[in-house]
């Protein structure tokens, strides 16, 4: 039987990193004929390739010290012809790349077409460098650099055709005849071959996605983590990690800060028998997610945002009026500005915006624009995100008493998730973390 596991970035950062990681890549061996390797960039380069886009009078030395890195990794885990072999091909890589950061620093413009093709380099690299680590260890291992999905135009969070890319990975499988294939995520092509990519976190949806077209039972998630946890450990004391959440759970809880995945991650799971295995690459411990609701469930996590503003918008011209809402929210759109939550009382005189505190002055000073047509006033807060999840939470019980907690710090909004299994509180800023702390306990208490 097939297994797809996907190595992360943040596990991939020095000679111990990859000693584990062949030693996870041997265990899995032993119990399935053919493993599909997913892999993210190695540690920070795909920041660091985003920072040639950015800043690209330094692009040249940024990929320059990108590839010596891969260059340093693989001379102390690769030798003999693995080594020679590797070294050209990463190279040769290398080579295309720097052309490219020459001609952006000259240029001085990047599109997001190019944008997604020089950030491709980075699990392109990454692919090369673990499948001659893994051959140098024994294992009969090939690295195929060329994404397995085809994806539409939408540069940046493109969108993968299934049909599509389902014949090119059957195709892969086929004619790869190694017993482990690594392959790149977070990446695609559109049809004429060029680069796109899938969104930040795209290597978990790369995963998931392949499962479901290959049709396999289980895809495995190496982090640095243990699973999913109830909490930040580095906020909560007692956090730990949560045996089983259903495909709902994880979708909030991922989403509310808990552990970032890829928004569409659990996408290919629903409605099918996969599940997802959440692990670390360095302690014991795993999350399991799949499936649904089941009626023994509690509260299974916390998680605490806190760097985010209301935007209150007043004004009496909004009342009644079509349209109004979706005036103030296109220019969120046209700043370039994500909305975390928005909500409206019925008498339609306000509309709240909550939004990221680095990007809020951009949506300010376009609202501003609408002060004396739509809007009358605009007040701004400093507030902390606190979003409690667990199935547990369609029991009135339970979420009465959760209500009640949270009744006494007086949230400023109150929300449900998807499938009523999460509570998103927002409050002010100085009573947040107790808040937090305060429903983590409860959580941990059963």
């Amino acid at each position: 039987m097939a297994l797809i596991v996907k190595i992360g970035g943040s596990i991939q950062k020095d000679e111990k990193d990859y000693e584990l990681i062949v030693k996870k890549i041997q265990d899995f061996s032993k119990k399935s004929d053919k493993i599909i390797v997913v892999t993210s960039a190695i540690k920070n380069v795909t920041n660091e390739l985003i920072s040639a886009t950015l800043n690209t009078d330094n692009s040249p030395n940024i990929v320059t010290e990108i590839y010596e890195r891969h260059i340093k990794l693989l001379s102390k885990l690769a030798d003999g012809k693995e080594f020679e072999n590797s070294f050209k091909d990463i190279s040769r890589l290398s080579d295309e790349l720097f052309r490219v950061a020459w001609s952006i620093r000259v240029l001085d413009e990047v599109t997001p077409r190019v944008r997604d093709y020089i950030l491709s380099f980075g699990e392109r690299m990454a692919t090369l460098l673990l499948s001659a680590i893994l051959r140098s260890n024994g294992i009969e291992a090939e690295g195929v650099i060329t994404p397995p999905f085809i994806t539409d135009e939408n540069y940046g969070e493109a969108n993968v055709i299934e049909d599509l890319s389902k014949k090119e990975i059957m195709s892969i499988l086929e004619n790869v005849k190694a017993n482990v294939i690594v392959l790149p995520g977070f990446i695609g092509r559109t049809k004429e071959g060029r680069y796109t990519t899938l969104g930040r976190g795209g290597s978990d949806y790369t995963a998931t996605l392949l499962g479901k077209l290959i049709g396999l039972r289980e895809v495995r998630l190496v982090t640095e983590v243990p699973g999913i946890m109830t909490g930040d450990p580095k906020k909560f004391e007692n956090a730990k990690t949560i045996t089983r959440l259903s495909l709902e759970e994880a979708i909030e809880l991922s989403q509310l800060g808990a552990k970032r995945l890829h928004p569409r991650t659990f996408d290919p799971v629903f409605g099918s028998d996969m599940k997802v295995i959440v692990e670390s690459l360095y302690e014991d411990g795993f999350t399991m997610i799949n499936g649904e609701c089941e009626n023994n469930d509690g509260l299974k996590g916390i998680s605490l945002l806190d760097n985010a503003k209301l935007i209150t918008v007043e004004s009496t011209k909004i009342v009644g009026k079509i349209g109004s809402a979706a005036r103030i929210t296109n220019e969120a759109k046209e700043a370039g500005v994500n909305i975390i939550s928005i909500s409206q009382p019925a008498s339609e005189t306000t509309i709240q915006l909550v939004v990221d505190s680095l990007s809020a002055n951009r949506l300010l000073s376009k609202l501003e624009e609408l002060k004396g047509t739509l809007v009358k006033d605009i007040e701004v807060n400093d507030v902390n995100i606190v979003g409690i999840v667990g199935c547990g939470i369609k029991k009135k019980e339970i979420s009465t008493k959760v209500l009640s907690i949270a009744s006494s710090y007086d949230p400023l909004a109150i929300s449900r998730g998807i499938s009523n299994v999460s509570m998103t509180f927002i409050v002010n800023k100085e009573e947040g973390e107790k808040l937090a702390k305060e429903l983590h306990k409860v959580i941990v208490s059963g």
